[in-house]
């Protein structure tokens, strides 16, 4: 799909993809004006001239079986015919390195590269314009949102998604819990924003993620718990909450709604204004946007800290 959109991108993007940048540079199509290394007593007006290469990618939701990825090394040293051969190990995470240090020693002709899901979005987006290039980047941030959805991409740990509150944001912050129509998967993030006034007013980590709603008798029906264990007693206590709100502003508690239950919402003092209002939801990355090195041990107070003044935001 990128080569049909734009093959200069294509040839760039499997550049950096596989790391060998300069050595792909005889893959892409030359042209050459008055040719004069086509034969003795030959100088065509011009040539197009491409090396031939075979990719082959073998992808995993989880484990990688070396004898597999072997496999489809001898199949490739067999094909004469390419001039450049690779494989391509994509898996969710990066657990295979060692494994693939041993086959590129065997097999010295054939480029062998491990990439995430995630690998694939950022290589790819790094080398197209998010606006110049906005019809192949919507494809792109669909990619995104199915590798998400999949569990494909694991990089939730790291990521804050900002969700419009509007009249909800006192509720939402006194309870800890948030609610949102059900016509979306919530994959992807950890932490939620509240958002109001055009800028993020608090911030709390998720522990749970429910689907409940009032069934016709008046008796709250909970689905599937995506995130966390068991529902408590207090956790219950909230989603009721919830539902007796969304049906004093809203009317509509009989429609099946994600609740996310946070340890607490904990205020974010000063963070930037947004010029324009937020068009329903925005993530923040913990490392890239608010320098947060060791994500897996931060507290939520010190995620809050963190965001303070944060002035970024256009």
């Amino acid at each position: 799909m990128l080569y049909e959109y734009s093959p200069k991108k294509f040839y760039v993007t499997l550049g950096v993809l596989i790391n060998a940048q300069g050595e792909l540079e005889n893959a892409v199509p030359r042209f050459e004006v008055q040719d004069t290394k086509n034969g003795k007593g030959s100088i065509p007006d011009f040539s197009i001239m491409q090396h031939s290469f075979k990719i082959v990618v073998e992808a995993k939701e989880g484990a990688f079986n070396i004898d597999q990825l072997e496999r489809h090394l001898i199949g490739l040293s067999d094909k004469k015919e390419f001039q450049y051969k690779v494989l391509i190990a994509l898996s969710p995470h990066n657990d295979v390195q060692p494994y693939l240090k041993k086959l590129k020693t065997e097999y010295p002709g054939i480029y062998i590269v491990h990439r995430t899901y995630l690998d694939f979005y950022k290589i790819i987006s790094g080398n197209i314009h998010e606006i110049k290039d906005c019809a192949f980047f919507e494809i792109l941030e669909e990619y995104k949102t199915y590798c998400e959805k999949e569990r494909l991409v694991n990089y939730s740990d790291d990521t804050i998604m900002v969700r419009l509150t509007s009249n909800t944001f006192d509720f939402n912050f006194r309870n800890g819990i948030y609610y949102d129509t059900n016509k979306y998967t919530p994959f992807g993030f950890r932490y939620l924003g509240l958002y109001k006034d055009k800028s993020v007013k608090a911030v709390g980590k998720i522990v749970k993620i429910v689907e409940a709603h009032m069934d016709d008798d008046g008796n709250i029906s909970y689905g599937d718990i995506i995130y966390g264990k068991t529902l408590t007693e207090e956790d219950k206590r909230k989603v009721e909450l919830a539902i007796e709100d969304r049906k004093n502003k809203y009317c509509n508690e009989t429609e099946p709604h994600w609740h996310f239950i946070v340890e607490k919402f904990v205020k974010v003092v000063n963070f930037r204004k947004k010029k324009y209002g937020l068009y329903g939801k925005k993530k923040f990355y913990l490392n890239e946007d608010f320098g947060i090195a060791d994500i897996n041990k931060c507290t939520i107070e010190e995620i809050a800290a963190a965001m303070k003044d944060y002035d970024k935001w256009e």
